[in-house]
């Protein structure tokens, strides 16, 4: 995840600038899908919890955020760095999902919706931000994509500090990490 945050930086302080002419994007370095077991072992609280079913809920609107990213950049950098994120995100999922039934825990959390306003919840990504995006075209789209990936990859930073302060198992403060 730390990886990814980096390239999503890099990629959206390049977007606020013109690429120079005659000269072809520079593609970003490949990443790859960090692989996770399939189960998850050892003890676990409350905070392991909460973090893995928090990080499902984040992922959720991403993966049309990075669908659009994928399908509409106009920027070879930004399409690749759309599409290597969606698959660290999907194996991330598949894990996650995994080791909340491992331990008979449901998917998403129970606490109520207000849980986390007193620290400013998380950055609202939905449908009309999604909307919204998706009518931009060109250059506009890129930049505007960068900033609102960046917008929610901080989501998923302040989700981690959380689990890296307060998580008890290594594998999902691996994950964390």
């Amino acid at each position: 995840m730390r990886r990814a945050l980096v390239l999503v930086t890099v990629f959206a302080v390049g977007a606020c600038g013109a690429e120079p002419r005659n000269q072809a994007p520079t593609p970003p370095p490949a990443t790859t899908a960090m692989t996770l077991p399939a189960t998850v072992d050892g003890a676990y609280n409350g905070t392991d919890l909460m973090f893995l079913q928090m990080m499902l809920a984040h992922h959720e609107p991403a993966a049309a955020l990075l669908e659009l990213g994928r399908s509409r950049a106009t920027r070879a950098d930004v399409r690749g760095l759309a599409g290597d994120l969606a698959a660290a995100q999907a194996a991330e999922t598949r894990a996650v999902t995994g080791w909340l039934e491992a331990w008979g825990k449901p998917l998403t959390s129970d606490a109520h919706p207000d849980a986390h306003a007193a620290h400013g919840g998380l950055p609202a990504l939905g449908d009309k931000e999604i909307a919204e995006l998706g009518r931009l075209g060109g250059a506009e789209f890129d930049t505007a994509f960068l900033n609102m990936l960046i917008g929610h990859q901080h989501g998923a930073v302040e989700l981690a500090r959380m689990e890296a302060t307060g998580g008890q198992n290594p594998q999902v403060k691996g994950l964390a990490a």
